[in-house]
C-alpha cells in the first residue's frame, strides 16, 4: 500500500505527536490517533481531529499505510513570487528575472 497524501499541516501534526509519544509502539500510536477525532483537543491534535472529521477514510488510511505531505504547488509558487517582488534588486533587472526563472525551474524539476 502506498502512503496517503495529506496536507502539510496534517503531516506535521502526525509527526509532532509521534515524536511526543516516542517510546510508544506503532499500535499504541494508532490507537491514540484513533481516539483524537472523539476527544476534546487543542493544538496539533485539533488539526488531526478536523482532518479526521472531514476526511475519515483518508485519516484511517494514513494510519494504516503511512502518509506523506502533499505539495500545494500554487501556494509554494505564490510564496516564491511574493518573496521575489518584495526584495531589492541584487543586480540589474534582467539578471534578477533570470535568477527568478532559475529558482522556479529548479522548484519544478524537484517536483518530478
Amino acid at each position: 500500500m502506498q502512503p496517503v497524501k495529506v496536507p502539510k499541516e496534517v503531516a506535521t501534526a502526525f509527526d509532532y505527536h509521534k515524536n511526543m509519544w516516542g517510546g510508544m509502539s506503532e499500535d499504541s500510536h494508532n490507537l491514540t490517533f484513533m481516539a483524537i477525532p472523539f476527544s476534546a483537543v487543542s493544538g496539533h491534535a485539533l488539526i488531526l481531529r478536523n482532518y479526521a472529521k472531514e476526511h475519515p477514510t483518508d485519516y484511517a488510511r494514513a494510519l494504516a499505510n503511512g502518509y506523506e505531505p502533499e505539495n500545494n504547488v500554487q501556494d509554494e509558487l505564490a510564496q516564491m513570487i511574493t518573496m521575489w517582488l518584495n526584495k531589492e534588486y541584487v543586480g540589474d533587472e534582467k539578471k534578477d528575472i533570470q535568477n527568478f526563472a532559475k529558482m522556479v525551474t529548479k522548484y519544478f524539476q524537484q517536483q518530478n
